[in-house]
């Protein structure tokens, strides 16, 4: 019996390592990691032997765009999240992976220090519950902790200043809903939204191929395509990462859940 405990306290510390890289002692004492050391070319998932603050231990990312009706510009997908997964492709713990940077005022965090940030934030990044520092503060706790290559220690020595990493976070996600436009890329191939009808049930307007398509003929991979019922839900596009933080898209890890989908125009507020 005591040898068994002794392999099960073995195997859950190598678990909580692979999910949590850092230690305790690279969480409290001073950052002095060298950014300046990294290679350049590493790819995620590819070795076990680099500094997590190089290549993202969770190196399998999914970028998750929202078409919500009520929220957001009429010409834009907004952000659901970035989700680092393993890379075999399953899910991290859902409170995260740094307790001791589980933020929950988000919104002071970033409105401190970068106010345009927290102005996109608002119009790409919105709430469809109506709480935006709630949201933010869920997808960085369950999701921004779990980006190896911002934990503290990887800024370099004297370079870091406190709770960097959060803005740092939301911006780079910012910046990939951008370069990856989802709409302006089906709007590309002919999917456009159509108006909503008021009492009908919503037309089969395109099939999931034809999402599909669209999206690789931008960026030469496959999506993910999400529906609630026949009304589309979410487009999510799959990274690895190369360097440090130069995300690449890859072929879809996931599920579809379409077969004909509805893609009806937002209403105007």
């Amino acid at each position: 019996m005591r040898l068994f405990t002794l392999f099960a306290a073995s195997l859950a510390a190598v678990n909580a390592f692979q999910q949590h890289p850092f230690t305790v002692q690279d969480r409290d004492t001073k950052p002095s990691f060298a950014p300046d050391t990294c290679p350049i070319d590493t790819i995620s998932c590819q070795r076990t032997d680099v500094d997590p603050c190089c290549s993202p231990k969770n190196g399998l990312l999914v970028l998750s765009l929202q078409w919500d009706t009520r929220w957001g510009p009429r010409d834009a997908f907004t952000i659901h999240g970035l989700w680092p997964d393993t890379c075999s492709g399953k899910m991290l713990p859902e409170a995260g992976c740094d307790p001791t940077r589980a933020y929950q005022n988000i919104s002071s965090i970033i409105g401190a220090t970068d106010k345009a940030l927290l102005s996109e934030l608002n119009t790409y990044w919105p709430s469809n519950k109506g709480d935006n520092n709630w949201f933010w503060t869920h997808e960085w706790v369950k999701h921004g902790t779990c980006v190896t290559t911002l934990h503290p220690r990887c800024y370099g020595q004297d370079n870091y200043a406190p709770q960097q990493e959060v803005g740092d976070y939301f911006r780079s996600v910012l910046d990939l809903r951008a370069k990856f436009d989802v709409f302006q890329a089906l709007n590309a191939s002919g999917i456009v939204p159509t108006e909503p009808e008021t009492g009908r049930r919503p037309k089969n307007t395109y099939t999931l191929v034809q999402f599909k398509q669209a999206i690789r003929a931008a960026w030469g991979v496959e999506p993910n395509v999400k529906c609630v019922g026949r009304r589309l839900q979410e487009v999510q596009i799959w990274f690895k990462v190369r360097g440090r933080d130069n995300y690449y898209p890859v072929d879809p890890w996931g599920q579809d859940t379409c077969r004909l989908i509805s893609y009806q125009q937002k209403s105007t507020k």
